[in-house]
């Protein structure tokens, strides 16, 4: 009769915990339209020199300093061949280089894109609806021209994918602890500790841009709101002052080069190419950075010292947990019991359960950072 019981208990507990798991995890978004989206936030694009067209008449030509005070003119001639436009927070880059193929060289022309030269439409990224808006930007600085058509069939390179979620700055901090304690303590050397200058920025950076490998990318969680209100607060109050980026962390991944994209085995060479990507592989490139450096664990659990009541009740506590719930949650679950005694025994029951869980560090954390982990595919199992 005792055993009846109990398992009655356990299935009404049980129900309890799931229903509400599913209610408070399935919940709209309202900013949804631009988080939880693979978006490209920068890259270089390379032409040949022969398909565009000078316009700065001082872009590419040779100049001589003049130093104002005595008007002395120097006697080395330098070539200009770096040009850098800074607008309101946005900064354009284009240079010319010379580049080797097989046994030519050939000039052609480098343009640094990124999406805050889409201006409004910066969380949006670089995508084909708003290529259009990319390409007039760079035309409209009147530096160099070039048809669209050459514009889409550019090489593309060094690009920056990044996935926006929305947390809190406190979670955040708490993820990225979560982050870096599984780490793997061969890439100690390639992983620094999270930082955490609030009035500036915080996150967790894996390797760097110079030192990356396909194998060790180079990837970087941060937090975007912070970063906008402080480092890029100029931009922002021009462009962004009508929009809600309230609570906004980035997830950034690099594919640094031709070498990287064969490692990934990904085929497209133009940025016509790179924009019709769907988001399904756009996910396999960006969620494949941080698990290079995690540490894998196989947890294998020994039930058979459990009741089969107990092993129900541990089988879904661990199934919330995964769903992002605490232990102040799971203890919530006890408010079905009136009676002080059930409730009581039932308690008991559950202390003695949350030893034996999957995960004893997920119920340190809050919901919201555990949210943000599993948005990010970080489920460390």
């Amino acid at each position: 009769m005792q055993k009846s019981h109990l398992l009655k208990v356990a299935f009404v507990i049980a129900f309890a915990i799931v229903v509400g798991c599913l209610f408070r995890h399935c919940l709209p978004n309202k900013d949804s339209q631009m988080l939880e989206t693979v978006k490209v936030d920068s890259l270089k694009i390379r032409v040949p020199r022969h398909k565009v067209e000078y316009i700065d008449p001082t872009f590419a030509q040779e100049y001589q300093k003049v130093f104002i005070t005595t008007g002395e003119l120097e006697n080395h001639v330098n070539l200009d061949k770096h040009k850098v436009n800074i607008e309101n927070g946005i900064t354009t880059r284009i240079a010319v280089f010379h580049c080797l193929t097989g046994q030519f060289a050939e000039e052609q022309i480098i343009i640094q894109c990124n999406a805050k030269q889409l201006k409004e439409k910066y969380f949006q990224g670089i995508n084909n609806e708003t290529i259009i808006d990319l390409y007039n930007y760079i035309i409209s600085l009147k530096i160099i021209y070039l048809s669209i058509d050459t514009f889409l069939n550019a090489y593309v390179s060094d690009i920056d994918f990044c996935y926006d979620v929305n947390v809190s700055v406190k979670s955040m901090i708490e993820a990225n602890a979560e982050i870096h304690r599984k780490i793997n303590p061969s890439c100690y050397r390639y992983v620094s500790k999270p930082f955490r200058r609030e009035k500036e920025n915080v996150g967790i950076q894996f390797n760097t841009r110079e030192k990356a490998t396909p194998a060790k990318p180079y990837v970087k969680i941060y937090h975007k709101t912070l970063e906008l209100e402080t480092q890029s607060s100029l931009f922002s109050q021009t462009y962004l002052k009508n929009q809600n980026f309230k609570n906004i962390g980035r997830l950034e991944f690099t594919l640094k080069n031709a070498k990287h994209k064969k490692y990934l085995d990904l085929q497209f060479q133009s940025l016509k190419d790179l924009l019709d990507l769907n988001q399904d592989v756009l996910e396999k490139i960006i969620f494949s950075g941080i698990m290079k450096y995690i540490e894998r664990k196989i947890i294998l659990r020994e039930f058979k010292d459990l009741s089969p009541t107990d092993r129900l009740l541990l089988h879904f506590m661990n199934r919330t947990i995964n769903k992002g719930d605490d232990k102040e949650m799971l203890y919530a679950s006890l408010n079905i019991f009136d009676n002080p005694q059930e409730r009581s025994r039932m308690k008991k029951k559950l202390i003695q359960l949350i030893e034996n869980v999957d995960d004893k560090d997920r119920l340190v954390a809050n919901r919201e950072t555990l949210n943000f982990l599993r948005v990010l595919k970080l489920n460390f199992e």
